[in-house]
């Protein structure tokens, strides 16, 4: 359990560091993948499987981040 809370503190802390540029142009897409790295962390930290309901909701947050990544990368593009 602790091995699994550094891992996530780090993610945390490498997020943190990769995305400072866009925490400053776009503070509410920041924010909401702050709120999903961290509710994946909670669903991680689980300590039950909820009949596979837990890694389906892990695996949702993990798109839904992606889509956050990319709706910055696209605002990222279209303000040139």
């Amino acid at each position: 359990m602790k091995t699994l809370k550094t891992v996530a503190v780090c993610a945390l802390v490498v997020a943190a560091f990769c995305f400072g540029k866009a925490a400053a142009e776009f503070p509410q897409l920041s924010a909401a993948k702050k709120s999903l790295i961290e509710a994946k962390n909670h669903l991680q930290m689980a300590k039950r499987d909820f009949g596979g309901h837990r890694a389906k909701a892990a695996e949702a947050v993990d798109k839904a981040v992606k889509e956050v990544d990319e709706a910055i990368l696209y605002g990222d593009k279209k303000k040139d």
